[in-house]
């Protein structure tokens, strides 16, 4: 018999809520309450029913979402959307995806569990333009009987093989592409391209991949990334976010700067040089690039330090 900490069932009750969409079939598995926030590329106007049969369930060691769309057609593709972490942070969340495969009636997706005491929040779209669109639900993965993770927890966090997608640009004034892929990758065969246009005095690119969760549950104790001015030199500046972009919003800068020129350059950032820092709330990583304009920064291999040793190391 598993025993769990009364504070994980408190907060897990604090942050999640059922809906009238349907009652839980789980405890462990329910309708996120309040008013969550679908990534921008969502069009919430397409939200709706057919969504009641929606669940995450434990099987042979796997955690499972399964839908069954009933009279309600399903639009292919269908894809699952989920972000590990507590519900909230709604503004700065790392949602990924994946495609959901129909299984006689049902649609089914295995979330890669790492964490098991961290919720997972998820949705489901169908359709090429999202047509369809489910309220958003959260399972604790350990609270549906799961006793270890599916897989290894992974501390590499991005390293832009499979493109941009979780980066974006604090602002962008200009028409030109300045957020791109570039094959002159430090390891594999990309890394981000940040372009500072002629006439700015910096450019500010960040991402929602390191979370406070990675500092207290996994004990991380840093930020490990690479990167390099081609053709050029520049400075670096780094910080984190906690609560982005909303009205408790606290960013501290580290105090490591880097100097940039032609090769690439490993910048290791400890937790610890980013001063009165709440870690365990991070949800938002920058990076601001300075120099002469225009100019281009590449960005490679962003993982997280700790108890760690990956090839390279």
């Amino acid at each position: 018999m598993i025993v769990f900490p009364v504070a994980l069932l408190l907060l897990f009750g604090c942050c999640l809520g059922a809906t009238s969409h349907a009652q839980p079939r789980l405890a462990a598995d329910t309708w996120v309450g309040g008013t969550p926030v679908y990534p921008r590329e969502i069009n919430t106007n397409d939200l709706g029913g057919g969504f009641e049969s929606l669940r995450a369930e434990h099987l042979a060691e796997q955690l499972k979402v399964k839908w069954s769309p009933g009279a309600l057609a399903a639009q292919p593709p269908v894809t699952l959307h989920f972000s590990v972490d507590a519900p909230g942070h709604w503004p700065a969340r790392d949602w990924r995806t994946l495609p959901m495969a129909q299984r006689g009636a049902v649609w089914e997706a295995t979330l890669p569990v790492e964490e098991l005491d961290v919720p997972i929040v998820y949705f489901v779209s169908g359709g090429l333009a999202a047509r369809q669109l489910s309220p958003m639900r959260a399972v604790v993965p350990r609270l549906t009987g799961m006793e270890k993770p599916a897989r290894v927890f992974w501390p590499f966090l991005d390293g832009f093989e499979d493109g941009v997608a979780g980066w974006t640009l604090e602002s962008a004034s200009s028409a030109a592409p300045l957020l791109k892929l570039s094959p002159q990758a430090h390891d594999g065969n990309a890394a981000l391209s940040v372009t500072l246009p002629a006439g700015q005095p910096a450019v500010t690119a960040g991402t929602a991949r390191v979370r406070g969760w990675h500092y207290s549950h996994q004990l991380a104790t840093g930020l490990r990334i690479w990167l390099r001015a081609p053709g050029g030199a520049g400075k670096a500046k780094f910080t984190l976010h906690a609560h982005a972009r909303t009205s408790q919003a606290v960013s501290v800068v580290s105090l490591v700067e880097a100097t940039l020129d032609d090769k690439w350059q490993r910048v290791e950032l400890s937790f610890s040089s980013f001063p009165k820092f709440p870690h365990v709330s991070a949800d938002w990583f920058t990076i601001e690039f300075s120099g002469t304009g225009p100019q281009e920064f590449l960005v490679d291999d962003l993982r997280l330090l700790g108890r760690w040793k990956l090839p390279g190391d």
